[in-house]
């Protein structure tokens, strides 16, 4: 990552959210999707009390929330979710064999639950090698529910387009939807790079 994107914000931790937000998360804060993951490396953070409060100011600016997922020596995992958008693919999905034999709970009221076993599933995932990639992320993250199911099933291959995930079904679609959170990002990046608020793309959207 180019060292400029520090110099561009009044200090290096809100520069490095506000970049990350700006390439990675638009969709989600724009009500679009209902969660980005995110990693953060610590190597560019030196105060973590700055991050985690800039982290909470420009989430709340979309209306969205933030866990973190998972921490190293190196690295933040963080799941950035817009609470209602996911609360109604997780209520949506709950019966599928993907949450449902993993620990997942029907009903809105078992968000917390469900927030906190997809953390201890990951934390498992990254500590111990023979525990298996928790695939129910691409559920979180909005992903076709087919897709999903057909990534596990052919191991992440045979996909027929790769973009923000890998697509087994109705590629047109996915092909648009691809389009436009590319679209999001782009502008969110310039926005960055101009000075301005990330909020401000509301105003081209």
């Amino acid at each position: 990552m180019s060292d400029d994107i520090f110099n561009l914000r009044g200090d290096k931790v809100t520069s490095y959210v506000l970049f990350t937000f700006a390439s990675s998360c638009m969709p989600t804060l724009l009500k679009t999707k209902p969660s980005s993951l995110v990693s953060f490396h610590k190597k560019y953070i030196e105060d973590r009390e700055c991050f985690y409060q800039v982290l909470k100011k420009e989430s709340e600016q979309f209306n969205c929330e933030y866990e973190v997922l998972f921490e190293n020596e190196n690295n933040y995992y963080i799941i950035v979710y817009n609470k209602e958008l996911l609360k109604d693919v997780l209520n949506r999905h709950c019966q599928n064999i993907i949450l449902k034999e993993n620990g997942y709970m029907e009903g809105k009221e078992y968000f917390g639950h469900n927030i906190r076993n997809l953390k201890m599933r990951f934390r498992k995932f990254k500590l111990n090698n023979n525990f298996d990639f928790p695939h129910e992320v691409g559920v979180f993250l909005g992903y076709p529910i087919i897709d999903v199911e057909e990534y596990i099933k052919n191991k992440g291959q045979n996909y027929m387009l790769c973009g923000y995930w890998k697509v087994y079904h109705n590629i047109e679609e996915a092909g648009r939807t691809f389009e436009f959170f590319r679209k999001l990002r782009d502008e969110a990046v310039e926005l960055f790079f101009t000075g301005k608020e990330l909020s401000d793309i509301l105003l081209y959207v």
